[in-house]
């Protein structure tokens, strides 16, 4: 069973069985459009869970920077996703290179580590 538990700051979406806990809002006839969606993006307007303003999304952002941890993750993550260009460099028969910016990031992206 799909619903939402509003907490401090957001929603968050679940998925569990009878009987929901106390306070749980079901259902949520847009579970899908915002799944996915991080809780501290998405807000109660009434019984409705809808997603925050970029304004509000703003606010939060600025307001709980990301930690070195996150930022490494982040980093990491990003390192992992593109090396398949430098796999592809490396094989004689691709003829192609790697994009200056996927270059650009990967640097940048090291760095923080």
């Amino acid at each position: 069973m799909r619903y939402a538990m509003e907490r401090q700051g957001g929603v968050d979406l679940l998925v569990g069985w009878s009987p929901l806990p106390e306070g749980a809002i079901e259902p949520v006839p847009n579970w899908d459009d915002l799944f996915g969606t991080p809780w501290y993006y998405l807000k109660l307007v009434g019984e409705v869970v809808t997603e925050k303003t970029q304004a509000e999304k703003d606010a939060y952002d600025q307001a709980h920077p990301p930690s070195m941890e996150e930022i490494m993750e982040q980093s990491l993550l990003y390192l992992n996703e593109t090396d398949w260009y430098v796999t592809r460099l490396n094989d004689p028969s691709s003829g192609t290179t790697v994009p200056q910016e996927v270059l650009d990031e990967r640097a940048a992206a090291r760095e923080l580590l």
